[in-house]
């Protein structure tokens, strides 16, 4: 037989599934009907002229809801419970009855079509039984391995429309799952025929003919780089923070209020002993404790890989208070390596079935809160499942985030199967804001545009000033000045070469066109971009010191916000706080 051989990845996992049912007219009336008239279920039964065994059962699903409970006094009579009450009076729909299933996925990537294949469809061997000669297509030179994480991305997408009706895929057990390098077999002659697998991409169509004609083996593709992803959302001034307080506040609040995860990425740890800013951060070490004594996940990640054995050890003293607190395990998910991001993060549920993200420049567990900080929180499902997202690939990094990685992925699941639902009804509320999320390299290309683009002011914060602050911001903020009356840039700290006789220099030069305003106390620890009235980008970013890298595009992270007056509150907020 004529075999070709093809690189793929085999992919192996339990996922989780869950069915929905909603409620149906005659658990409907029959709840009506005891919230006007407390009764019987032979009552129910001559009143409505349903059948009594109907009855019955139905009355035992409200029951096991909590929608329905029995009163014995003065007599013993089925009512509506003060849930159920509230559900009719405030006119919501009923709460949806749910059940998960466990199903095994096991699918086959290849990398000529970058079809996904179901395993028992197709004929795959190890790479070890490679025959020594033959139709064979090697795996590509320098290209990143496939991970769990984006076979994951790729399960999520095969799964769609495979499932039975009201059932969706709700992750994948992260922790049991098997991933390795194997050849996808497929007999040319049968190709030749029109006999494919069922998934076969056009692509991988294309390729096979092209073979079967030329003789010439196809070569292996790599899939498109992610472009920024872009959402219509609900944003608001409300949801910048502005302020080492509001921050702190901001921490207390999500945590407090959280039932099931609370997820925090800090590009550094504090030592416990460390006093500077002590009595402030005693604030989030006491909100954690808080949330592990009521049972709450903590999943608790650092960024730099710099000094690594510094804050491992700082991760590991946190681990040993926290612990102190709450002995059962499983219930803190402290990593000690680095996930190598500067990205800060705080994430949890909002204990009401929604979820909440906070992206922006704070380094939540080693801060001493006592700089001006900027930050965006996030509360539309919709916003929200993307911020998890994120958070879901700098942090799956690591072997062993499984757990994490887990439970981000049911929530941010969770949330867009919410949305997608209120979507098809009246109570979905209309976007406000339009959110692009920015990678590490999408940063300095939007502020250049931003530069040129900007009708009314340009206005820019940032940490630090470095050796590339003249390329990397001075010169598209030039070009904005030399158009606009009102162009900022803000800085506290000078780093590398840089000194003070530099900054001078660069002043005396941009003097009249851009106003660079060295801000030592309170030390402005903000990252953020402003232009004109409606744009704003709150980011990670350093924008006069560091660049960032396409071959690392989690290493930073921006919320670009297009939304009325967002950049006029934050710039009021900012001014106000820096008096």
């Amino acid at each position: 037989m004529n075999h070709i051989y093809i690189p793929a990845w085999h992919y192996r996992a339990p996922g989780v599934v869950q069915r929905t049912w909603g409620w149906s007219p005659v658990e409907e009336m029959i709840l009506l009907s005891l919230d006007r008239s407390p009764g019987t279920i032979d009552d129910i039964s001559r009143g409505l002229k349903i059948p009594r065994q109907v009855v019955g059962s139905t009355v035992a699903r409200l029951m096991q809801f909590g929608l329905v409970e029995v009163r014995l006094s003065p007599q013993p009579v089925l009512a509506t419970s003060s849930v159920g009450h509230g559900f009719i009076r405030a006119g919501r729909a009923l709460p949806e009855r749910t059940a998960d299933r466990e199903i095994g996925i096991s699918v086959v990537y290849e990398k000529v079509g970058q079809s996904v294949f179901r395993t028992r469809d197709v004929e795959t061997i190890p790479v070890t039984k490679l025959p020594a000669k033959g139709a064979i297509i090697a795996f590509p030179v320098g290209e990143p391995p496939e991970t769990h994480y984006s076979m994951m991305e790729r399960v999520n997408q095969f799964m769609l429309g495979m499932l039975r009706p009201g059932e969706w895929l709700r992750g994948v057990q992260a922790n049991s799952s098997f991933l390795e390098r194997r050849f996808l077999v497929l007999d040319l002659d049968q190709v030749r025929d029109g006999v494919l697998p069922q998934g076969a991409s056009d692509q991988l169509v294309e390729a096979l003919k092209a073979t079967i004609k030329t003789g010439i083996l196809p070569k292996t593709t790599t899939a498109p780089a992610d472009q920024p992803v872009s959402i219509e959302t609900r944003f608001d001034a409300d949801g910048l923070l502005v302020g080492s307080e509001k921050h702190l506040e901001c921490f207390e609040r999500i945590v407090g209020a959280a039932k099931s995860n609370i997820f925090v990425l800090s590009t550094f740890v504090a030592s416990q002993s460390d006093e500077k800013g002590r009595e402030n951060r005693e604030r989030i070490w006491r909100s954690l404790e808080d949330a592990c004594r009521r049972g709450v996940r903590c999943h608790l990640f650092f960024g730099t890989t710099l000094d690594r054995v510094k804050h491992a050890m700082a991760m590991q003293e946190l681990f040993v208070r926290l612990s102190a607190v709450r002995q059962t395990r499983g219930y803190l998910q402290v990593q000690r390596d680095p996930v190598g991001s500067h990205a800060k993060i705080l994430a949890a549920d909002d204990g009401q079935d929604g979820g909440v993200v906070v992206m922006g420049s704070c380094n939540w567990l080693s801060s001493p809160f006592s700089a001006v900080e900027v930050s965006a929180e996030l509360r539309a499902a919709n916003a929200v499942a993307e911020g998890l997202d994120l958070l879901r690939a700098i942090i799956s990094k690591l072997s062993s985030t499984g757990r994490s990685v887990e439970a981000l992925q049911f929530m941010a699941a969770e949330l867009r199967r919410q949305r997608n639902i209120l979507s098809n009804s009246d109570e979905v509320q209309a976007p406000t804001a339009k959110l692009t999320i920015l990678h590490a390299h999408d940063h300095e290309r939007l502020l250049r545009v931003a530069a040129h683009e900007a009708q009314q002011r340009f206005v820019c914060c940032t940490n630090r000033v470095g050796a590339n602050m003249v390329p990397a911001l001075f010169d598209p903020a030039e070009v904005a000045g030399r158009r606009l009356s009102d162009v900022r840039v803000y800085y506290s700290r000078r780093s590398g070469p840089v000194k003070r006789g530099h900054m001078t220099k660069q002043r005396e030069r941009l003097n009249g066109v851009v106003e660079l305003a060295g801000v030592p106390e309170p030390q402005l620890h903000a990252k953020f971009l402003a232009w004109d009235s409606d744009h704003v980008v709150i980011s990670s970013l350093n924008w006069g010191s560091a660049s960032g890298l396409e071959e690392n595009p989690l290493d930073e992270i921006g919320l670009y916000f297009e939304g009325k007056d967002l950049a006029t509150s934050l710039i009021n907020k900012f001014e106000a706080e820096n008096q």
